[in-house]
């Protein structure tokens, strides 16, 4: 192979794999995977290195993030076999520089054109690292990722900033104003009250909106929010109404607080109540005898339920759970609704 062709090549695999780090940090994003946490993960699955954290429950845990997880180790994979190969290439020609001629004159040969656009383009991609312009290309790839698809289109946007805890600090797209904020100001939303959501900053088109009690929403607003991120997803898409709510999947969410042993400190959103819980008490349902899992505490409308032997666990609940994960899993993620689905 010629020198130059491979180091094109080279130069070619490395700006696409950093552009594909991109667009998997974008995909992740877009499931509401908190900024902080992205780049650390895609980086692991990318590179294949195995690296395993608490952290990765929110990727395994979740089914559209285990699908971008999925492409995004194989094509790693792909890649990495592609760059390695061209290494071994380049080494083997370095052997035979014999055979390379120096005193070549002219550089419009076709493997220089290529290289003259490959370096051109891995020179934009490490432009494109710098934090103030990656803070912007990531935006541009969100709305390509976004204008994309019909589904979004319809329906509202979350994209976690950072948690704080239970708490996060969110951007909100409104491609469809909540039944509650139809032609209705802040002060009479009740968000705070309702939802226990701060709306913090609104973006419409390229001015910041002051955010004041007589605001009201306009679709295509971005709102910067802090609140429990299960408040916020219950305000601002499970309130969808009409149509667009049937396109919403839902699914109970379920986030690993930390492992003990074999056994998990966990978070359950309850979306869809499981049909052996449905009307059921906590005592008539043999958790601990079936599951060996025990409710430690139910949060249900900003207030705390005891969860006592007489209890009914109903939708919207959240609830702190000890047990073994895999069984919390099994209990939670509806498998044989999502089974009907797909039939």
């Amino acid at each position: 192979m010629n020198v130059w062709l491979a180091i094109a090549l080279i130069l070619a695999v490395v700006t696409f794999y950093l552009l594909a780090i991109e667009i998997f940090s974008v995909a992740f994003k877009l499931t509401g995977l908190s900024t902080k946490k992205i780049k650390f993960q895609v980086a692991s699955l990318f590179t294949s290195t195995g690296f395993t954290t608490n952290e990765s429950e929110l990727i395994v845990g979740d089914d559209r993030r285990r699908r971008i997880a999925t492409i995004c180790m194989y094509t790693g994979h792909i890649f990495s076999v592609a760059f390695m190969g061209l290494i071994i290439n380049v080494f083997f020609t370095l052997v035979n520089m014999k055979e390379f001629d120096f005193t070549i004159q002219t550089y419009t040969e076709w493997y220089f054109i290529i290289l003259y656009i490959t370096s051109g383009l891995f020179l934009i991609m490490l432009i494109l690292k710098i934090p103030p312009v990656n803070k912007h290309f990531q935006k541009f790839l969100e709305a390509v990722a976004i204008n994309s698809s019909k589904k979004t289109r319809n329906t509202n946007y979350i994209s976690v900033i950072d948690l704080q805890g239970k708490h996060a600090i969110a951007e909100v797209i409104l491609n469809h104003i909540p039944p509650f904020a139809v032609d209705t100001p802040l002060s009479k939303m009740e968000l705070t009250k309702n939802y226990s959501i701060n709306v913090l900053s609104i973006k419409r088109g390229k001015r910041i909106v002051d955010v004041t009690k007589d605001t009201m929403f306009r679709k295509g607003d971005i709102l910067i929010v802090f609140g429990l991120i299960n408040d916020i997803k219950q305000a601002f898409i499970n309130s969808v109404s009409g149509d667009v709510i049937k396109e919403v999947e839902r699914y109970n969410e379920i986030n690993l607080v930390n492992n003990y042993g074999t056994n998990a400190l966990v978070e359950v959103f309850v979306d869809e109540v499981p049909q052996e819980l449905e009307n059921v008490k906590i005592q008539d349902a043999h958790l601990k005898d079936r599951y060996n899992i025990t409710v430690g505490i139910i949060k249900r409308n900003d207030s705390y339920v005891s969860a006592n032997k007489d209890t009914v666990i109903l939708k919207g609940d959240l609830l702190t759970l000890f047990g073994p994960y895999k069984n919390i899993k099994l209990l939670f993620k509806n498998d044989d609704k999502e089974k009907d689905k797909e039939e």
